[in-house]
């Protein structure tokens, strides 16, 4: 388990076994892990029945100075806690901020306050205060991205827990054509779930019959098939892309990153000659680990030049698309069929 996917453990395995804290602040950019921790810490807090009662939530575009100062100084009802949730702390004006804090700073009683921020770094005054006064008094967290890997491994497990297994062409698909977005993959793993029998395998098929036949087989197709060296193949999948809806800029952006990767590790093999193993181990931060054998073996195909050749004649395609009237798909078609003909594209043409 990834270090990051550790510290989440420890955190929601906390709210189980603790008893509550006073203050919770939950800041950091990962927005699907800090609702999935929220959720845990009503259900943890507050039983089904007494939550219509006794908890209450306020966002920053509306928020009502009164209306908070009345619930976080109320005494639960039927039950011996309450609970107030403060969304986008960070989108308060100064003096509202200035407000949660001064009752925060003095809370007591039975009541539990969770603020959110996305704020990744506390680099104002106010977020510090606030950082500060949850360790204090209860416990201030930082919700940051997983890397690719703890994001395979999450789905892997969420899919285990839910009795299903997933091919490892299949995972690979799903997140190259979806992403490693917790949200976004957490929506499709619903919907792969809906349509397949409890206890199977997930395979290629079936997630690019739920998440899009035309995205999924593409857009895969496509980065394997630079990897392969297939430049009909890839000019055709190309063409097939951005007829079903795809910028010609996305698709660039796609292929810049392929070669970029493929270079990384052509380079490694070059100056190291050292194993595929010990290529993955120096990759495996930037590049998730279901990925790197896949880019190992492409990057055989290729010398080091050719690469160079490639990636020049991309950027030139994206110097083109941004200054040029131009078909955006003939400019990535001459720079695909340049780059078999070891023909360097000249960045400044006019």
């Amino acid at each position: 388990m990834g270090r990051t996917l550790q510290r989440y453990k420890k955190l929601f395995d906390q709210v189980k076994k603790d008893a509550p804290h006073r203050i919770y602040f939950l800041y950091g950019p990962e927005e699907f892990l800090k609702k999935e921790f929220i959720a845990e810490l009503i259900k943890a807090r507050l039983s089904e029945q007494n939550r219509a009662f006794n908890l209450d939530i306020f966002h920053a575009d509306e928020f009502d100075r009164e209306a908070f100062a009345d619930r976080i100084s109320s005494y639960p009802l039927f039950t011996d806690r309450r609970m107030v949730i403060l969304k986008s702390f960070d989108a308060l004006s100064t003096a509202s901020q200035d407000f949660v804090l001064e009752r925060a700073a003095a809370l007591a009683g039975p009541v539990i306050l969770v603020a959110e921020t996305p704020n990744m770094k506390l680099d104002t005054t106010r977020l510090k205060r606030f950082q500060q006064i949850a360790d204090n008094s209860g416990v201030s967290f930082c919700f940051q991205h997983l890397s690719d890997d703890e994001t395979v491994e999450r789905v892997k497990t969420r899919l285990h827990r839910e009795g299903y297994s997933i091919a490892p062409d299949a995972l690979e698909l799903l997140v190259e054509s979806v992403g490693t977005n917790l949200i976004d993959l957490a929506n499709e793993i619903e919907k792969i779930m809906l349509s397949a029998d409890t206890g199977s395998v997930i395979g290629r098929e079936h997630v690019a019959s739920v998440v899009g036949k035309y995205r999924t087989e593409n857009l895969f197709s496509f980065l394997d098939q630079i990897g392969s060296r297939d430049t009909a193949a890839q000019v055709a999948t190309m063409h097939r892309v951005i007829d079903s809806g795809e910028e010609p800029v996305f698709v660039l952006a796609m292929m810049l990153r392929r070669v970029l990767q493929l270079l990384h590790v052509r380079l490694l093999t070059d100056e190291n000659k050292t194993s595929p193993k010990s290529i993955a181990e120096q990759l495996r931060r930037s590049v998730s680990t279901f990925q790197i054998m896949i880019l190992v073996d492409q990057a055989k195909r290729f010398e080091t030049e050719d690469l160079m050749v490639f990636l020049n004649n991309l950027r030139w395609a994206d110097v083109r698309i941004k200054s040029s009237s131009v078909e955006p798909r003939h400019l990535l078609e001459t720079a695909l069929l340049a780059s078999v003909q070891r023909k360097i594209l000249a960045l400044h043409t006019d």
